[in-house]
C-alpha cells in the first residue's frame, strides 16, 4: 500500500464550522491530488459497535450489504479532519482493496482554504 499525506500540500487547523479542519497550505488546481491516506477497516460487527461512540464521527463509509449493515473504515492522517459540506470543494474515493482513502481537489483552492467533503448518505449519521 502507497500511502501520501499530502505533503505541505494540507494542514490542520482550527475551523469556524465545526472544531478542527483541513485547509489548504498552498494553492492547488482543481482535480489536484492532497493526499492517499491509509485506512483500518472495520468488520460490520465493529462498524456497530461504535455507532455510540465519538470516533464514529470520524470514519468513512466503505460498503452494505444487502441486510443494509454497514462496513466503516478508520482513516489515519490529516484526512481524518475534512469537514462536511454539502458544497464541497475536495472529493475522496475510498479504495477497499488498497485499504485507502485519496483526496482531491473538486476546486482550485488557494492557500487557507478550508478542505471540505460531502459526506453524502453517511452526513446524517456521522453529524
Amino acid at each position: 500500500m502507497t500511502t501520501s499525506s499530502g505533503g505541505s500540500r494540507v494542514e490542520v487547523k482550527t475551523s469556524p464550522l465545526h472544531g478542527r479542519g483541513l485547509f489548504a497550505s498552498t494553492d492547488s488546481p482543481a482535480g489536484a491530488l492532497l493526499g492517499v491516506y491509509p485506512l483500518l477497516i472495520l468488520s460490520h460487527e465493529d462498524t456497530e459497535q461504535i455507532k455510540s461512540t465519538r470516533i464514529y464521527h470520524y470514519v468513512f463509509y466503505v460498503d452494505e450489504r444487502e441486510d443494509g449493515a454497514v462496513r466503516a473504515a478508520v482513516a489515519f492522517g490529516k484526512i481524518s479532519m475534512c469537514n462536511h459540506s454539502p458544497q464541497a470543494n475536495a472529493d475522496f474515493y475510498v479504495d477497499a482493496a488498497a485499504e485507502t482513502v485519496t483526496l482531491t481537489t473538486r476546486i482550485a483552492l488557494k492557500a487557507g482554504d478550508e478542505i471540505l467533503i460531502d459526506y453524502e448518505d453517511f452526513a446524517d449519521e456521522a453529524i
